[in-house]
């Protein structure tokens, strides 16, 4: 209740006191009517509705599937599909850009590793010779302490060159099933990746 509408009431008080005090004064013999004072009407203020503002939507990475810019449990399984796929590219075309606002490198070793492999590709005129991994499937392990998701990335490894400029064959990796564990965070950048390692 708005504190003006107790006002009207404290003034008619008044005005009932100072009319009662008045009469008493006045010393006639006839007893006194008791003065009758008649209600003011009370009129309540409208109440000043604050004005909420929504909070801002996430500042999300340029390129960002819409699947992967929700804060669900399918938005977490798709940015690590995302992630994936945007590693691909970091490491065919090289470039490190590609990977750099998905993950926390200052955190995570692993991101931090395969942003550097990206930048150093770059600088040296090294590139995959092809996609070095590709998705089977991609499930949720459910919410840590902290407000961390887990979630688990089940893929292979190509069998893959790392060529130079030239073409000659640097390095060479093997075809491997791997079993990814990643640690999402949501952030006001939207998904963002706080661990990667070898899952069991």
């Amino acid at each position: 209740m708005s504190r003006r509408t107790f006002l009207p009431y404290v003034a008619g008080l008044a005005l009932a006191v100072t009319l009662t005090g008045c009469a008493a004064e006045s010393a006639a013999p006839e007893p006194m009517t008791p003065v009758r004072t008649t209600p003011v009407p009370t009129v309540s203020a409208p109440s000043s509705s604050v004005a909420t503002s929504a909070p801002a939507a996430p500042d999300f990475p340029e390129g960002l599937p819409a699947a992967a810019k929700k804060h669900t449990k399918d938005g977490a399984k798709a940015f690590v599909q995302h992630y994936m796929d945007r590693l691909n590219v970091a490491w065919t075309t090289p470039d490190p850009d590609a990977i750099r606002q998905l993950c926390d490198v200052s955190v995570s070793k692993s991101c931090a590793a395969n942003l550097q492999d990206a930048e150093d590709y770059k600088r040296k005129g090294w590139k995959y010779s092809g996609k070095a991994a590709r998705t089977l499937r991609v499930d949720t392990l459910g919410l840590e302490s902290g407000g961390t998701h887990r979630v688990l990335w089940t893929g292979i490894q190509l069998r893959n060159d790392i060529i130079d400029a030239k073409g000659t064959v640097r390095e060479s990796y093997p075809r491997e099933d791997l079993r990814l564990v990643f640690d999402l965070r949501w952030t006001a950048s939207g998904w963002l990746i706080l661990d990667e390692r070898l899952g069991s």
